[in-house]
């Protein structure tokens, strides 16, 4: 937000009819997404990072909620996101107090993959994004991306269910074939299956 305002900053809008959170979370994106924050992540801007699968983070910089702190609550779903990454009681420690925490604090909080200096943040994030590009199946990585995701509102016999199905889904596939030949015949897999035209009508889009 833009603090210039003063008292008006968080002040009521003509048009109330709006979302805590507007933009797509990336947890309904079928591909991985990796945030490289080599710099200060504060309020939106660190609720739109801790919507993403990964983080990968700069030692020395900032990243906190500090809404409550202006009298005002955290917006992108975080009161529901924030127990699910770090407990219960870190997300209060953060929601409640508006601390900030430095790179190597994200990583004990069990919100940063790993903490970088700020020059190789992005160079860390890219070197793993191709890691897993290249040793994990497109189609089985989004598979299981959906899954986890959408397991936090499931029971367990639910979650048992679905992935059941989607196991079986998955078997059979190009990639499930491919997957067997290439480590038989020591080589990098080729992934072929098709995350658009092979994706289980038993998960939402």
């Amino acid at each position: 937000a833009d603090m210039s305002g003063g008292a008006s900053v968080f002040d009521k809008q003509d048009d109330m009819n709006f979302s805590s959170c507007p933009v797509l979370p990336a947890w309904k994106v079928r591909k991985p997404v990796i945030a490289a924050l080599n710099g200060h992540a504060i309020g939106v801007g660190f609720s739109l990072a801790l919507q993403c699968d990964f983080r990968i983070v700069a030692q020395d910089a900032k990243y906190g909620l500090l809404q409550v702190r202006r009298g005002v609550l955290a917006d992108g779903c975080m009161h529901w996101l924030l127990p699910r990454l770090t407990g219960l009681e870190n997300a209060l420690d953060l929601l409640l107090t508006g601390k900030t925490l430095n790179g190597e604090e994200m990583v004990a909080y069990h919100l940063a993959r790993a903490a970088v200096a700020n020059g190789e943040v992005l160079a860390k994030a890219m070197d793993f994004a191709n890691g897993l590009a290249k040793s994990s199946s497109p189609f089985a990585a989004a598979l299981a991306k959906k899954l986890v995701w959408q397991s936090l509102h499931q029971t367990l016999d639910e979650a048992e269910q679905l992935e059941t199905a989607v196991l079986h889904h998955s078997m059979g596939t190009e990639d499930a074939i491919e997957g067997g030949l290439a480590y038989v015949e020591r080589r990098d897999p080729v992934w072929q299956s098709s995350c658009t035209n092979q994706w289980p009508d038993l998960l939402d889009s």
